[in-house]
């Protein structure tokens, strides 16, 4: 098979040739490693924010480094890659508003934190404290005729090419609560404002909504929602305001893609057992990436596997980047015996190639998928 075919086979829950490998998002250092080149961005990280300073520069720089990171997803044999993130979508006179030094308002209402030494950004606050301000707020429009073209130049240099178009964008809630200020400030809405909370949700959700279809109209040909509901103890909030505020905007988004047939996988970090069921129900195709250590991969499997694609969950907390090559070999063949018989599954790190993986790891990883992920296995 090609990586296309091997890919949306997984999707489909039968056996392809091999388990397909892909990630959900990878760091500029990582990039820039698996390149061997600089991309000359200074601090711009696409993955968690655009902290580019000059009007139009964050525009042009987001193309540029996202077109190279399909690039080293295609030279380390990936079939998929998340050639577009809500994170990195500007209009062309787009620029960030710095509230200090390090600090600096991004398009969704955020306060991000620059960090030289992490090698990214990284959420601290948001701007939406009252009613008025979520009033006056203006989102970002996924038909922008700048968002949109900046989309199409991502893809275009690679319309030709066998590898799968992902895309990446939030159903709401992530974004929400992080332009209102932490997850403290949303919590205690939903008791004493909850009208003030539904309406920020339901801003958020609809932004959310149609962006996920301007990607599609753009080229993406699978969905990645990403906003996180739970740690490893569990959800991070009671579940039942999830199921009263969150799930049906997830649905919202899996019916949007369904209109052109194309796949949506959901991921969120953390134990989702009290909360998997609900999930499974907003119609979702799969999910992501089942973390080590808050959920078993083999366990997940057995008991939804029969409805839903998994992907995951080689360790990026030790073992990606601290581990040596033979541990990086048998977390792989721990991930494929646990979740790989019968199809329905691809392999990815337990988040994303974060900054601190090792990039030589990277490639064992591939490797040892190609070698003991064969089918039949």
């Amino acid at each position: 098979m090609d990586h296309r075919d091997r890919f949306f086979t997984a999707l489909e829950h039968k056996e392809p040739d091999y388990v397909p490998v892909a990630d959900l998002s990878m760091d500029p250092p990582i990039v820039e490693a698996i390149l061997n080149k600089k991309l000359g961005f200074g601090l711009t990280k696409f993955g968690k924010g655009v902290s580019d300073k000059g009007k139009g520069k964050a525009w042009y720089s987001a193309i540029s480094y996202r077109r190279a990171l399909v690039e080293a997803c295609m030279k380390l044999g990936f079939d998929g890659a998340p050639f577009i993130s809500d994170y990195s979508l500007v209009t062309k006179d787009y620029e960030p508003k710095f509230v200090d030094k390090g600090k600096f308002v991004d398009q969704w209402g955020r306060i991000m934190q620059t960090s030289e030494r992490a090698k990214t950004t990284y959420f601290v606050d948001g701007i939406i404290k009252t009613p008025e301000d979520l009033e006056s707020f203006e989102l970002p429009d996924g038909f922008h005729p700048d968002i949109m073209e900046m989309m199409e130049e991502i893809i275009r240099p690679f319309k030709d090419k066998d590898i799968v178009v992902m895309g990446q964008v939030h159903s709401g809630w992530h974004m929400a609560f992080q332009a209102r200020g932490g997850i403290d400030k949303i919590s205690i809405d939903f008791y004493k404002n909850p009208e003030f909370a539904k309406k920020l949700l339901e801003k958020y959700a609809k932004a959310f909504q149609r962006l996920t279809e301007a990607m599609i109209k753009a080229g993406v040909e699978v969905i990645w929602v990403t906003d996180d509901y739970a740690d490893n103890n569990g959800p991070l909030i009671n579940p039942k305001l999830l199921r009263l505020y969150e799930f049906d905007n997830l649905a919202k988004i899996v019916d949007i893609a369904r209109k052109y047939n194309v796949p949506v996988m959901k991921h969120s970090d953390g134990n989702l057992y009290m909360i998997i069921d609900d999930i499974i129900a907003t119609g979702i195709t799969g999910l992501h990436p089942i973390e080590p250590g808050a959920m078993d991969l083999r366990d997940v499997k057995e008991r939804y596997g029969s409805k839903i694609c998994l992907a995951g969950s080689v360790d990026c907390r030790y073992i990606l980047p601290f581990g040596s090559e033979e541990d990086v070999r048998k977390e792989v063949r721990r991930c494929i015996d646990a979740a790989a018989k019968g199809g329905g599954y691809i392999l990815t790190s337990s988040n994303s190639l974060h900054a601190d993986v090792k990039p030589e790891n990277i490639f064992v990883m591939v490797d040892e998928a190609r070698k003991y992920g064969k089918y039949p296995l």
